[in-house]
């Protein structure tokens, strides 16, 4: 196909040696105006050009991770997601320790300390998980299984959570600390990218956006703070939010659904120009939302931690609906949830007995296997479908075999949608 449009751009350019018509590259009339297009087309440029992208719509797996959440790709996702999804699953999913080790003994801490909140997948094929009371970072190959650990923090609760930006690098949340930390997994560098004056409890998670932005998740703080991975500074949203917040979400249209966690309204930022609305459903409150999973299919669904109702919201309407109940709720139930190949959601138990799964094509709820002793906090989806479970004082290093027929691509696991706590 190449050689063709190779023979193609030397017959224009050699016709584009004529004297132009008009001085106007967008003028079909002016001679460079094929060939420009033709270069632009061989050289997979997405750039706009006359009104036009030429190479708009790649597949999806064709995308590096950073253009994944630019609206214009959104149509490419849900067609790869959902041909993923159609292939189904086998009979079965299973739990399965896959290091013999301690998590404790890794990691030179008593047992009885909780060690991760979250899990990041970067792309040289490892999963980060962050430090809660762990006294460092640790990286999974998911390929050989083989482990290694970075950093020194101190053990008190620093961060918690963080997100996937640009170039490989991580960017953590602070929730007990002043510094933002970033750790590059291609060097395996920690660094300090920003101090801040900041609440205690100050922040769950972070979200890449399309404007180059990491925006950190208010727990405690009122402020919406961000990194600016262009200028390399810490800027913040003017709009403050009120009450505390689990997880945000991104949407194709580059919006961040704030979960509610402590707070009873939902909160939207729009990252083109950084202005806050709130959503008018009135949420409950006391500690009801743990997380938010983004779906092709346009839905926003929200995990309960201490609620029994499993909702959705309509990004197209705006109307939020009540999915499913979980079978003899609690407090304290689920902390993160992860998206399987095969369409259904795994919510990560903290407090409940059971892992469970909800199935996005028809909202019903399946008890799969008990949990271990301890809990997990979020986790992060492998090449296989497998979902490697953030200790957190469970003291195993285990993963779900979901089961999935399909398998997410590279672009796809890493994407901001999903690639965030």
């Amino acid at each position: 196909m190449n050689h063709f449009f190779i023979s193609l751009l030397v017959l224009a350019l050699f016709f584009s040696c004529a004297a132009p018509k008009s001085d106007n590259l967008c003028d079909a009339e002016n001679s460079r105006f094929i060939p420009n297009l033709l270069i632009r087309f061989l050289a997979k440029d997405n750039s706009y050009q006359c009104g036009y992208k030429i190479n708009s719509n790649p597949p999806a797996c064709d995308l590096s991770y950073e253009e994944t959440h630019y609206d214009a790709n959104w149509p490419s996702i849900q067609k790869e997601m959902e041909s993923q999804f159609a292939l189904g699953s086998g009979p079965t999913e299973s739990l399965v320790q896959y290091r013999p080790e301690l998590v404790s003994t890794v990691l030179g801490i008593s047992p009885s300390y909780p060690a991760f909140q979250g899990a990041l997948n970067a792309p040289n094929g490892s999963i980060y998980f962050p430090p809660y009371y762990s006294p460092k970072i640790l990286e999974v190959n998911t390929y050989s299984k083989t482990y290694s650990s970075f950093g020194t923090f101190s053990g008190s609760v620093e961060l918690i959570g963080g997100a996937l930006g640009p170039a490989g690098v991580l960017y953590f949340a602070p929730h007990l600390v002043s510094n933002f930390y970033a750790f590059d997994t291609n060097k395996s560098a920690l660094s300090i990218v920003g101090n801040e004056t900041l609440a205690s409890a100050a922040y769950n998670g972070a979200i890449y956006a399309p404007n180059g932005k990491i925006y950190f998740v208010p727990s405690s703080e009122t402020i919406i703070r961000y990194y600016d991975t262009y200028s390399k500074t810490i800027g913040q949203v003017a709009t403050p939010t009120s009450g505390g917040f689990s997880t945000g979400v991104l949407t194709p249209q580059g919006k961040i659904y704030f979960i509610p966690f402590v707070s009873t309204q939902m909160y939207i930022l729009d990252t083109k120009d950084d202005s806050i609305t709130i959503h008018p459903y009135p949420f409950p409150g006391g500690n009801s939302y743990i997380s938010g999973i983004l779906t092709p299919n346009g839905r926003i669904y929200m995990i309960p931690h201490s609620v029994p109702e499993i909702l959705y919201l309509d990004i197209t309407t705006n109307a939020i609906e009540t999915a499913a109940s979980i079978p003899s709720p609690s407090t304290g139930m689920f902390n993160g949830a992860v998206l399987a190949p095969n369409g259904k959601i795994y919510p990560i138990p903290e407090g409940y007995g059971n892992f469970i799964s909800f199935d996005t094509k028809d909202h019903t709820i399946k008890t799969l296997f008990p949990r271990p002793a301890g809990s997990y906090r979020s986790g992060a989806l492998g090449p296989e479908g497998e979902i490697y479970l953030a200790p957190h004082t469970a003291d195993r290093f285990d993963l779900i075999q979901t089961g999935s027929l399909g398998r997410f691509c590279p672009s796809l696991r890493l994407s901001p949608y999903w690639n965030k706590l």
